[in-house]
């Protein structure tokens, strides 16, 4: 198949860039808009008989290694194909989760998903990686201990775990920070359209989080901590923002490929020399770490 069969009919907006898109088995929960030309109806495209559709767009231009193959053959060949779900959302949009293309991509062809393609493929799956597959583990264990009136999910990324937070907590205000204007802004266009209004997104580091001292019952971070160059330095920073009794819910990866692979007790002296008072559990091909503050020193 090659993009040369097609011409187009659309394009694509979401928040998503090249680097953004290296992190494809995370992006998957994201949602875009499909923008069709003005000369398309979408009702020639959509039907409310169908949730899934298969969209063929862009490739990407990206180099996956060796355990990204199936990404690289499915999304970076002559076209992208995706499998999307069509979300509802306001103002007769048409947004999409899953379509694996960068803000601006162009959409060429739009099809149902039929209980042909269902029944055809019942085996497959979306490749997941290790660090997904831990998460979806784990998760479960932790979100019903992510609770207060005022939450901060440190690195959010998408924003995936976050909304989950946010949705566990309806009466709560949750905040999300990641590095990146591509990650935070995804996560924003997430939670607009699926309506999820307690929550809000900021770019910000996580050494330099832009909170006032004590503003947070709990802080949360998932699979973070190993990529701060000074671990410390970031969770000094997380016990500032944290109140009197707050409490840290980290999670770790065990034996990942990157980044220091530190044991549920270096964890533990790891946080302790950070000021808190703290204990590691493994689950689940995870470390659960859970702190609160100690002492000043």
């Amino acid at each position: 198949m090659t993009i040369i069969m097609f011409e187009k009919i659309g394009t694509v907006r979401n928040y998503a860039d090249a680097d953004a898109l290296q992190l494809l088995a995370l992006f998957k929960d994201s949602i875009s808009e499909i923008q069709l030309s003005q000369s398309e109806d979408s009702s020639a495209y959509f039907s409310p008989e169908y949730s899934h559709y298969i969209v063929v767009h862009t490739p990407l231009d990206i180099e996956y290694s060796e355990h990204g193959k199936e990404w690289k053959r499915r999304f970076c060949g002559g076209a992208g194909v995706s499998i999307v779900e069509r979300i509802e959302g306001g103002g007769g949009a048409i947004y999409v989760k899953g379509l694996m293309a960068p803000n601006g991509s162009k959409v060429y062809a739009i099809l149902p998903y039929t209980h042909i393609d269902r029944a055809a493929s019942k085996d497959a799956s979306f490749p997941e990686s290790r660090p997904v597959a831990t998460r979806n583990r784990v998760w479960p264990r932790v979100l019903p201990k992510i609770e207060g009136e005022k939450i901060l999910d440190v690195g959010c990324g998408f924003g995936r775990l976050t909304l989950d937070i946010a949705n566990q907590n309806p009466g709560s205000e949750v905040f999300g920070v990641d590095l990146f204007d591509s990650l935070t802004g995804q996560a924003r266009m997430n939670a607009e359209v699926l309506g999820v209004k307690n929550v809000e997104f900021r770019t910000a580091s996580a050494y330099d989080l832009p909170f006032e001292d004590g503003s947070f019952e709990t802080v949360s971070s998932f699979f973070m901590l190993h990529h701060l160059d000074e671990i410390p330095k970031g969770l000094k920073e997380i016990r500032r923002v944290l109140q009197k009794e707050g409490r840290f819910v980290a999670v770790e990866p065990i034996g990942h490929h990157h980044g220091p692979n530190y044991s549920g007790a270096d964890w533990k002296r790891i946080f302790e020399e950070a000021g808190f008072l703290a204990s590691a559990e493994e689950r689940d091909g995870a470390l659960i770490i859970r702190a609160r503050k100690g002492d000043e020193k």
